[in-house]
């Protein structure tokens, strides 16, 4: 499965950052909803899986590899709603 486009950066730091998604774009990728992921969050580890947005105030937004967690839960998604979550995410989709 792809992950969602972000641009490559020059710096090093900046791509760092672009290998990290917000929770909505997590859920959309892998298609299930909170509940199902907080079912599974036994499975991932800070740091590794998931981060704090900004680590010294708890109450910031977590964000999530989506490469590393789609590979530890390993979700079976039927090949055409694959194809359509893909095509959706980068907005490839278009009305004839």
């Amino acid at each position: 499965m792809k992950i969602p486009n972000k641009k490559l950066k020059s710096n090093p730091t900046e791509q760092e950052k672009d290998q990290w998604f917000s929770t909505s774009e997590l859920l959309e990728y892998l298609g299930i909803s909170k509940a199902e992921l907080d079912q599974q969050s036994e499975l991932l580890n800070e740091g590794i899986h998931y981060k704090r947005e900004m680590p010294n105030k708890p109450g910031s937004q977590v964000l999530w590899r989506i490469d590393l967690v789609d590979e530890v839960l390993c979700l079976p998604i039927p090949p055409l709603e694959k194809e359509a979550m893909l095509k959706a995410m980068n907005n490839d989709i278009t009305c004839n």
